[in-house]
């Protein structure tokens, strides 16, 4: 068996639960409509449901050129108001970790970080509104702006910097969609792809090195 001696976690749909994509863009048409008032914008139904997605760097220059804003601008406002979104769904218990994150309390003497293409800002709220953020060592994230995106999986930045972080020389990372799978392997690490119920039935052109469907079944792999 493979001495792994660090765990490496993605955040959504790893540790804690995903909104509904209906659900998620509904709530991100509302509070973009309130918060318009107070900025110099002025966003359609269609342009706020595609900024409620994830969004190339590529689509946000040419949706900046059709309304005559900056990009920086644009992607500010939709950071906003999916921290906005977020946070409000974590209060609700909308979005919250799921049950099998208590498989984490075994793991004692294994260093736990997180990897997160989410906002850091979301992530360090949600894990303080559940009292979950002493299971980690260390969270690398992205800041809400447009250049963060170059750190966004696949690329493996983030992990990098959490294997750094753990002073790690053999990780697992443990992800829930194709981009952590090739993140992974870009860094050089094995990868556990757990299946959960948002992606239950998603096909893999990558193969990861195990796939779970609980975080429960991470525990004999640090034994």
């Amino acid at each position: 068996m493979t001495d792994y001696d660090s765990l490496i976690l993605d955040f959504d749909g790893v540790l804690v639960t995903v909104l509904d994509s209906e659900a998620r863009i509904e709530a991100c048409c509302r509070v973009a409509l309130e918060q318009l008032g107070t900025r110099d914008l002025s966003l359609s139904r269609e342009t706020i449901t595609t900024l409620a997605h994830s969004v190339s760097p590529e689509r946000i220059d040419s949706l900046s050129e059709q309304l005559d804003t900056a990009p920086e601008t644009l992607w500010q406002f939709r950071d906003d108001v999916l921290n906005t979104v977020l946070r409000d769904a974590a209060r609700a218990r909308t979005k919250r970790p799921f049950p099998d994150t208590a498989a984490l309390s075994e793991l004692t003497d294994v260093p736990v970080g997180i990897a997160s293409n989410n906002q850091l800002r979301i992530v360090e709220y949600v894990l303080d509104e559940y009292e979950f953020a002493d299971r980690f060592e260390t969270v690398h994230a992205r800041e809400p702006e447009l250049a963060s995106l170059v750190l966004k999986k696949p690329e493996p930045i983030l992990l990098e910097r959490v294997r750094e972080d753990l002073g790690s020389s053999n990780p697992l990372y443990v992800g829930d969609k194709q981009k952590d799978i090739v993140a992974a392997q870009r860094a050089g690490m094995d990868v556990a792809f757990v299946r959960r119920e948002h992606n239950r039935d998603r096909q893999l052109d990558y193969d990861p090195t195990y796939e779970i469907a609980s975080l429960q079944e991470l525990v004999p792999l640090f034994e």
